[in-house]
C-alpha cells in the first residue's frame, strides 16, 4: 500500500473509514501523517474522517491510576504560528516543521523542513531570530535538498545541529528511504561554513541501523546530538519489524564515527499507559541539576492519544519519566488535531519548544515556552 505521512496514520484514516477491519493491528512504528487530500478552503475543527481524540483529563503514565489534570508546564505563545508554510505552489506550502534548532552568536537559527506532500521530497530552509519569538526568513529557496543528499532515497528531514569551535557548521539530518510502507533509513551529516551555506553532505551515513534481529534493525531517525566535554552524545529513535519504537543512545569521539549503547535508554511504558507503544523523538537538554529528556509518546495506532514526556538523569544513559506526563497535548492549540515533530532549546532559563502543529491537514511551527527552573512535575 502507499504509505502516509509516516506511514501509521494512514492504516488508522483506512479502519476508521471501514477499509481494514477493526482488529487490524500495523505493526511498524506510528509516522507523522496520513497521505491526505489537498486541503480545503474551509477550515474545520474536526476533518473528517478522523478517530476518536481522548477525552480532556490527561492520565498518568501508570494505567492503574486514576486520570488527573496534569497542571500546565508549558505556556502557548499565542494562537497563530511563529513560522508558517509557504504560500500556494512554493515548495514548503503544505507543510513544515521545525527540523534543527541551535543558538549561536546572540541569535536564534532554525533549519526548518518544509515539503508539499507526503511521500515527497523535502527541502530544509533557513530563519533566524533575535529572542526565539520573532522569526524571519532568510532567503526564498531552501539552504539544502534531498536530491543533494545521493543516499537519501525519498526525503531528508532535518533533526538536529550545531557549531563546532572552528566555525564549521554541522547538520544531522535522517533519510526515508522507500515509497512504500514499512520503510527504512539512517542518519547523516552535513557541514557548512556558514549556516546559509554551501552545506556538503557525508559521503555515507554516520549511523545505520542495527542487526535484523536487534531493536534498532529497521530505522534510525530523530536524532537529537549534543556535545559534552567527553564527546558526543546522540539520542536518536528507532525500530525493528515489530516497529515498537524505543529511544536509543550512541556516543562519538569526533561526530563522525559513532558506537551505540547496547540497549535501548527510553522503552514505551506499561500496557494502557498514555505511551504504552512508542517513545520517540527525543530532545534532550543538559542542566545544572542532570540531564532532561523530552519525548512523544503514543498508545499506538488505534489510539492518537499523542503527547509530550519528560524523563530525567543523572548520567544521561538511566532515564526515569516522569509520573505526571504527558504535560502537553495538540489541545493546547485552538482547532488542532495532532502534534507531530518537535525541537527543543534551553537559552538564559527559559524553555523554548518548537512544535509542528496540524491544523485542518496542514502544518505550522507553534512555540511553547517554559520559564525558571525546570521543576519536572
Amino acid at each position: 500500500m502507499n504509505i502516509s505521512r509516516f506511514g501509521f496514520l494512514f492504516i488508522l484514516l483506512l479502519t476508521a473509514c471501514g477499509a481494514l477491519p477493526a482488529t487490524t493491528q500495523p505493526t511498524l512504528t506510528p509516522t507523522r501523517f496520513p497521505t491526505l487530500p489537498p486541503p480545503t478552503e474551509t477550515v474545520t475543527a474536526t476533518p473528517s474522517p478522523e478517530p476518536t481524540l481522548p477525552p480532556t483529563a490527561v492520565p498518568t503514565a501508570v494505567s492503574t491510576a486514576t486520570p488527573t489534570m496534569v497542571p500546565a508546564f508549558f505556556t502557548l505563545f499565542g494562537e497563530a504560528p511563529i513560522v508558517a508554510k509557504g504560500a500556494a505552489g512554493a515548495w514548503d506550502d503544505r507543510y513544515t516543521d521545525p527540523g534543527a534548532v541551535v543558538f549561536h552568536d546572540g541569535q536564534f537559527h532554525m533549519f526548518r523542513n518544509g515539503f508539499q506532500n507526503w511521500p515527497a521530497s523535502v527541502q530544509i530552509g533557513y530563519v533566524t531570530s533575535p529572542d526565539g519569538f520573532t522569526w524571519t526568513e532568510q532567503g526564498d529557496d531552501p539552504v539544502l535538498y534531498t536530491d543533494d543528499i545521493v543516499y537519501a532515497g525519498v526525503a531528508a528531514l532535518a533533526s538536529s545541529a550545531l557549531v563546532e569551535e572552528d566555525g564549521t557548521w554541522v547538520l544531522y539530518f535522517y533519510t526515508w528511504d522507500g515509497r512504500t510502507y514499512p520503510t527504512s533509513g539512517g542518519i547523516g551529516r552535513a557541514t557548512a561554513p556558514s549556516p546559509a551555506g554551501p552545506w556538503t553532505p557525508d559521503a555515507e551515513l554516520v549511523l545505520r541501523p542495527g542487526p535484523a534481529s536487534a531493536w534498532d534493525g529497521r530505522h534510525v531517525l530523530a536524532p537529537d546530538v549534543q556535545k559534552t566535554d567527553e564527546g558526543y552524545r546522540m539520542y536518536y529513535s528507532g525500530y525493528d519489524e515489530t516497529g515498537i519504537q524505543q529511544i536509543g543512545l550512541a556516543t562519538s569521539a569526533d561526530g563522525l564515527v559513532w558506537e551505540k549503547y547496547p540497549e535501548p535508554v527510553l522503552s514505551p511504558g506499561e500496557d494502557g499507559a498514555w505511551d504504552a507503544n512508542w517513545v520517540h523523538q527525543p530532545r534532550v537538554v543538559q542542566t545544572p541539576d542532570g540531564w532532561v529528556m523530552f519525548y512523544r509518546g503514543t498508545k499506538g495506532a488505534q489510539n492518537l492519544a499523542m503527547g509530550l514526556g519528560i524523563a530525567t538523569s543523572e548520567d544521561g544513559i538511566h532515564w526515569e519519566k516522569s509520573a505526571q506526563t504527558p504535560i502537553l497535548t495538540a489541545k493546547e492549540v485552538p482547532r488542532a488535531k495532532y502534534f507531530w515533530f518537535t525541537n527543543l532549546l534551553y537559552h538564559e532559563g527559559t524553555l523554548f519548544l518548537f512544535w509542528e502543529v496540524d491544523i485542518n491537514q496542514t502544518t505550522e511551527i507553534y512555540l511553547s515556552t517554559h520559564q525558571g527552573a525546570l521543576e519536572i512535575p
